[in-house]
């Protein structure tokens, strides 16, 4: 689980903010905070949205815990330069590195670990494990510099042989990647589940975000894809998977064919998705080396009650983003951690609600250790009284040096006025400031 994220020195970021899902101590919906299991664990919440005006810096925040997590993910390739992009509005900003940091719940541990970087180095990294009242550091970099504690239980039992080793990994670290991700590359297993959650359980969706086994899954889970069909109510009697006989059909052209026969990646279990003309297909190989399709389709009923087959590329966009979030229900509910830009893109209000109120209250969902994060417009979704609690509220506003700010509603005083008309009025700076339109001078 994610604890909290500090960002500093990136995009629309100078000064360090901090975005957090600690509980406070507000009593209304209890249901949506997940208890720690152990003395020294934070209690947390089960979802975040986040407010802003165009351009305030919303989606910067988003984008920075993406940079962060392909570079811990990824790294970059030996000899090139880092992508980092510094606060461009303060000249002191472009020789200092920038920073990031994430506390997270793993395996039943909780660490900080973050690292400040510039275009050619890792400047420093830090591995450090959060303890009821001490942090106990794990590793420390500095430049080429590494510093281990060996006296922590992660290194338990660990020969002088395997701590030389450990040391000779760490200095041959490339000045351009993450330790963290070496150790990865050379499969060295000490931090793999800190490397795994980075890798498989934080997952970041941006509006543009297709999934492409959207098909493999549908065939693993036909009837939780159907029963969030249902629940949603988009006149869709159900989805189907379509086998296309791959030999034989003319749907996808023998170019194609040929292409995919010589890219594809012969072995057992081994498939591929491929996109054709906006339809996107399964390819899988069976027992006999044969190769087989099949693709996603929606089924509705005509006025006679007589079922008609629908292409995926035919249905709204509404209705493909949603089919995308099922997925993500998936994940939900086996303790990811989904962060969503612009949630509301292609989606009616109504149905972002019941999306939430799906999440927080269904029981599928009630024991998970799992989170969804989402950045929004939409002013229907602050409501403290029936969806959310205002912890798991925020707002990022810009200041007139051009420096992205973030809060929480928690620290608002908010009981005695409308929420929705406050923040509509700009009371909580997430609003842009708007002239009159007479100022422009197009009045003849």
């Amino acid at each position: 689980m994610l604890i909290r994220f500090t960002v500093e020195n990136f995009l629309s970021f100078n000064t360090l903010v901090d975005f957090n899902l600690i509980a406070s101590a507000e009593a209304q919906q209890n249901h949506h905070v997940i208890r720690g299991s152990a003395k020294e664990h934070i209690d947390l919440l089960k979802t975040s949205i986040i407010y802003g005006a165009n351009a305030s810096g919303k989606s910067n925040l988003i984008k920075a815990m993406d940079f962060a997590r392909n570079f811990i993910v990824s790294g970059v390739a030996k000899n090139r330069t880092i992508p980092i992009k510094p606060f461009k509005l303060d000249s002191q900003c472009h020789h200092k590195p920038a920073r990031f940091e994430f506390e997270l719940r793993c395996q039943g541990k909780q660490y900080a670990y973050g690292f400040s970087l510039n275009n050619h180095q890792v400047v420093e990294e830090w591995l450090v494990e959060m303890g009821h009242q001490l942090d106990i550091p794990v590793f420390e970099r500095v430049g080429s510099d590494f510093e281990f504690n060996f006296k922590h239980p992660i290194f338990a039992q660990l020969p002088m042989k395997e701590k030389r080793e450990l040391r000779y990994e760490a200095r041959g670290t490339r000045p351009n990647l993450l330790f963290l991700t070496n150790c990865q590359e050379r499969n060295i297993g000490w931090f793999k589940s800190i490397y795994q959650w980075f890798n498989e359980t934080l997952v970041i969706v941006f509006t543009t975000s297709k999934h492409q086994a959207l098909t493999s899954l549908a065939k693993l889970n036909i009837t939780f894809f159907n029963q969030i069909i249902q629940f949603f109510e988009f006149g869709i009697s159900r989805i189907h998977i379509a086998e296309i006989d791959f030999a034989n059909s003319q749907e996808i052209p023998l170019e194609i064919k040929e292409e995919i026969k010589a890219e594809f990646p012969y072995g057992q279990g081994s498939m591929q998705f491929v996109s054709v003309s906006s339809r996107n297909y399964l390819i899988e190989e069976d027992n006999n080396g044969e190769l087989h399709a099949s693709k996603l389709i929606t089924i509705r009923k005509d006025q006679a009650g007589k079922e008609v087959s629908f292409e995926m590329a035919e249905e709204s966009e509404g209705t493909q983003r949603l089919l995308d979030f099922i997925p993500m229900l998936i994940g939900l509910a086996r303790d990811k951690v989904f962060v969503i830009d612009e949630i509301e893109r292609s989606l009616h209000t109504l149905l972002i609600r019941k999306f939430f109120d799906l999440i927080l209250n269904h029981e599928l969902f009630r024991l998970a250790q799992s989170q969804l994060i989402a950045s929004t417009h939409e002013v229907n979704l602050l409501d403290v009284k029936k969806l959310f609690r205002k912890d798991e509220i925020w707002f990022v506003e810009k200041t007139p040096a051009g420096e992205s700010l973030l809060y929480s509603l928690a620290n608002a005083k908010v009981d005695h006025f409308n929420i929705v008309d406050g923040y509509l009025k700009g009371r909580f700076g997430a609003i842009p400031f708007i002239k009159d339109v007479k100022d422009l001078g197009w009045e003849k």
